[in-house]
C-alpha cells in the first residue's frame, strides 16, 4: 500500500506544472513551468508489480531556481509533520515566503482556499481546517510570524526555519 502511494505522489509530482500570472502597469505576463522534464519508473515484480520511481530530471528552469531561489525547510519538521499533509504544505509554503518579505503581506481567504483548499466546497470548513494545520506548521517553525483574520492572514517578514549557511572564505596560498 505504502508504494503505490508512494508511486502516485511520485507521478502526480512529475505533471505538476507551476503558472505564474502577473501585472505591472502597462503589461502583463504568464510564465509556464513544467517541474520535471523526464521520469522513469521500473515495475518490481517482487512487490505485485508496483511501480516506483527509477530516475527523474528536473526541467533545466526549475533546476536553476531551486538553486538560486532555495527554500530553508528543517528536516526535523518535516519528520514532524508526517501525515499531515495540508500542515506539512504550509510550512513549506511560510519558510518560502516568509524570510524574503520586506512588509506585512495579507493573503485573502480566497486566495489562500484557492491554493490549499480546492477539494473543500464551504468556506467555513475550509478555514477551521487550515488554521488547525497552520498551528500545526508554527509549531515546528515557531519563528513564523502570522495573524489570522477575518479577512485571511497576514504574513510578517521572519527569521527562515534553517539558518542560512555560511562559506567559508577561502585561503590563498
Amino acid at each position: 500500500m505504502f508504494g503505490q502511494t508512494l508511486r502516485e505522489q511520485a507521478e502526480r509530482i512529475s505533471r505538476c506544472r507551476i503558472n505564474f500570472e502577473f501585472h505591472g502597469g502597462n503589461s502583463s505576463g504568464l510564465i509556464n513551468q513544467n517541474i520535471v522534464d523526464t521520469a522513469m519508473f521500473f515495475e518490481d515484480n517482487q512487490q505485485n508489480k508496483t511501480q516506483f520511481l527509477e530516475r527523474v530530471k528536473l526541467s533545466e528552469v526549475f533546476f536553476e531556481q531551486l538553486i538560486r531561489h532555495p527554500v530553508p525547510i528543517e528536516e526535523a519538521a518535516i519528520r514532524s509533520l508526517n501525515g499531515h499533509s495540508q500542515a506539512l504544505d504550509i510550512y513549506c509554503w511560510l519558510a518560502y515566503r516568509l524570510h524574503v518579505l520586506q512588509r506585512p503581506t495579507p493573503i485573502s481567504w480566497l486566495a489562500i482556499k484557492a491554493q490549499f483548499g480546492t477539494g473543500v466546497v464551504r468556506m467555513g470548513h475550509f478555514k477551521t481546517k487550515f488554521i488547525d494545520n497552520l498551528k500545526l506548521a508554527q509549531a515546528v517553525y515557531p519563528d513564523a510570524k502570522t495573524d489570522v483574520t477575518s479577512t485571511g492572514l497576514t504574513l510578517y517578514p521572519s527569521k527562515p526555519p534553517v539558518s542560512p549557511k555560511t562559506q567559508k572564505p577561502t585561503q590563498i596560498r
